[in-house]
This record gives C-alpha cells, structure tokens and sequence, in this order.
C-alpha cells in the first residue's frame, strides 16, 4: 500500500509512534529479504589443473560467477601432485584478484608429471613480461588438501556448501577418512553430512554404449571407490558422454579475450594441443550444474548409488534411498543453448 494512501486511512486511528514502528518493521523485513535473496553460494573447488585444459576454463568461469556476486569461492584444493600446479594456480588466482584464496594440495597423491602448459605458461615471456605473476609455491607451507577442506567447512553454515570436484578424487577420499581435529570435533564424514549441500563430481561413465573405465576414477581408484561408498550428502556426476558431446570452440579463444595472444588462459589453450581445436568441456559441465540447477541445462536420472567397480567401471543402481544421480542430455538442440551459456561464463559476457 502507498505510505499516502495509508497514512489517510489509518492515521486518525493510530498515533506517530504506532505507525513508525510498523514502517520500521516493514523496512527491516524487506532488507532481510533482499539480503536472503543476495546471499552467495559458498563453493569449494577441486581440481587437477595441468591435467587438461578444461580445469582452466572451470575455473574462470567460477571467478566470473563470483565477480558477478553468485557465489563466494572459499578456496581451492589440488589434487594434482605436481609443484608447478600450486604456483599456477596461485598466479591465475592473482590474475582475477583474488590474491589471498586458500589453496590446499595432495602430498604424495597421484598426476606428479609435468604435463603440456603449467610450467610452460608459468615461463612464457610477451611483450618482455611474464603473463603469470605466482607467489606462493610448495615451498610456502601449502597445507595439505584435506586438512584445509577441513578448516573450510568447519567454518560454514549447516547444508550450505556446493563441493565441486573434477579431478581424481583424491582429496575428497582423504577428507572422507580424516579424524577430528583442531578445526572440528567431527570426523571427516559427518563434517561432510553436516555442512555440504551437493557434490558436483566429473566423473564416471553412464552411457551404456561406452564400456571403458573414466580417466578421473583410474588416476586414483582406490580414493574413487572410497568417495562414492561413503559421501553422504547428494552427488550430481556429469560423466564422460556429456563433456564429450559440447566441445569448446577455439574461435572464443581466439576472439572473446581482450589481448588474446598474451591472456594466460588463452596461451595455455594454445600450448596444450596444437591450434586449432575445440576442447571437450567436462570440467565446464560439472560448474554449470552447480552454479546453475535451476536452468535446468541437462535432464538428471533417477536417484540411486553409484559404486566404482574393481577396474573403474561407474554402475548406477536406482534406490529408494540413493542419493547420487548423473546428468543426462536432454536432447541434441540443446547442445548449443548449454554451450552458449558455457562461454559466456567463461569469457565474463553474461
């Protein structure tokens, strides 16, 4: 109602002092409201960046998710064991800003080469400067991935955090065993059921017309098996079949980035397979469904379990009482509707 029209109303029947309290009131719900309604996703991300390129572009689209206010990235754990992944990461964290997010890495854990672009890009020289600037490095007292998933979690709101996992699941499995701590009381699976919301894995294989084992679940079966007996929140997982059916187009690292030819993201798509080539976007899916569920982008199966069998294989049983489901296309037209709302976030053109 207009403050005039019910000033004129109510006014004879209600003193100044009545009537500013249910303004006060009025005005307080509707900031709490809106607050409600401005809150932003807490997300944790693991990755194993430098085993593809795709964890590249996940991970821009979080920061973008994030510079645009959707959610709040608390931090970032590794489960690619190579040194040179924490100081990439570190400098295409400072690249968008964000200077100070905790990283967390898996001692001893499996992926120790190289790979094509992590110290490649970290080398690259243009225009006589480095286009990555990293500062910290394994020497820095990175802790491990576990602990510090741990300490994250430890200090969120019950059901509140999106878990987002694309690499081997090392330091979910890791955090899964972990026993109380400095951090929390519980052990790792009940902080887990406590404070995790939904767990967007890449992983698994769920086309029956493909009978070979995902790459994720054979880096680390051991850590697979142990993730998907015992996670006991939800699971969405986007298997191989749907990265592998939307492919990246390389015209958009070509063209959608201001300075291409010295952007880091764009310089280690070009050095990690030779251009031009439009990636699969298995990571980019598993960000979409989190971020987004309610854009309904992919069909989700029924409920049920997923158990990783002795060499990898990814078997779906529906359950009254699972709580793991896998993406399904929804129809091939859709393909481009989803890939267009993957580079948008990707390049921040939202």
């Amino acid at each position: 109602m207009h403050y005039k029209l019910f000033k004129n109303c109510f006014l004879p029947k209600l003193n100044k002092s009545i009537l500013l309290a249910i303004l006060v009131f009025s005005t307080l719900c509707s900031c709490t409201r809106h607050e409600e309604e401005m809150t932003c996703i807490p997300v944790i991300f693991d990755t194993d960046a430098g085993n593809d390129i795709d964890d590249v572009l996940a991970m821009q689209m979080l920061f973008n998710y994030e510079k645009a206010g959707k959610i709040d990235l608390l931090g970032i754990t590794i489960s690619k064991s190579n040194p040179y992944t924490i100081e990439y990461i570190d400098g295409y964290c400072r690249l968008n800003g964000r200077n100070d997010i905790p990283l967390g890495y898996a001692y001893n854990g499996v992926n120790p080469e190289d790979g094509n672009y992590l110290r490649q890009t970290i080398d690259t020289i243009i225009d006589g400067n480095k286009i990555l600037f990293p500062q910290r490095s394994i020497n820095n007292s990175i802790p491990e991935g576990y602990k510090l998933l741990r300490k994250m979690l430890a200090a969120q709101k019950d059901s509140s955090v999106v878990f987002i996992a694309v690499g081997p699941e090392t330091n979910l499995a890791r955090l899964l065993t972990s026993e109380p701590d400095e951090y929390s009381t519980l052990n790792g699976k009940s902080l887990i059921a406590r404070k995790v919301k939904v767990l967007s894995v890449m992983a698994g294989r769920f086309d029956e017309r493909v009978d070979h084992p995902e790459w994720n679940i054979l880096q680390d079966l051991n850590a697979a098996q142990t993730t998907f007996k015992e996670w006991p929140t939800p699971i969405i997982a986007s298997g191989w079949e749907i990265g592998t059916s939307i492919l990246y187009p390389h015209q958009s690292i070509l063209n959608d980035f201001p300075d291409s030819y010295k952007h880091p993201l764009c310089v280690s798509y070009k050095i990690y397979q030779r251009m031009p080539y439009d990636r699969e976007t298995w990571d980019l899916t598993s960000v979409l469904q989190a971020i987004e569920p309610e854009s309904n982008y992919f069909n989700l199966s029924e409920k049920g379990i997923i158990t990783i069998d002795s060499i990898g294989q990814s078997i779906f049983s529906t359950s009254e009482n699972g709580k793991y489901q896998y993406l399904i296309m929804q129809k091939e037209e859709n393909i481009q509707t989803i890939l267009k709302a993957l580079v948008n976030q990707v390049t921040g053109k939202k």
